[in-house]
């Protein structure tokens, strides 16, 4: 776990300590979360400070897997914090859209419903 300011709404940890450590870090896998994702806009969150923070670890992460169950797709909230082609792998419940899963298989994500 890194440091830095937590979030209890998200339950993340923020700020230019996280920053820092996070900078020098080289990650094998990230499993990371989101508030919503849409195709166009991505995955968003309400906070800027946690979209800075979301979108270094996909820049230092060699394969990150997204965890978000299908109530979140189509919302768009605050932030971008992150974009689809930083993004291998969804795992999601099985209501996502059909239509939404193809378009995302079609971007080259590995789609999992469980």
């Amino acid at each position: 776990m890194v440091g830095g300011e937590l979030r209890r709404l998200s339950q993340t940890l923020v700020g230019p300590l996280t920053r820092r450590l996070l900078e020098g870090l080289h990650l094998d896998k990230a499993f990371m979360g989101t508030m919503g994702f849409a195709l166009k806009e991505g995955l968003t969150t309400t906070d800027a400070g946690e979209a800075f923070t979301k979108e270094l670890v996909l820049g230092q992460a060699r394969q990150a897997i997204l965890l978000a169950d299908s109530s979140k797709a189509g919302k768009v909230a605050f932030a971008r914090a992150g974009a689809w082609q930083s993004i291998q792998v969804l795992i999601t419940d099985d209501r996502l859209d059909k239509s939404f899963g193809r378009e995302l298989t079609n971007l080259g994500i590995n789609l999992i419903r469980v």
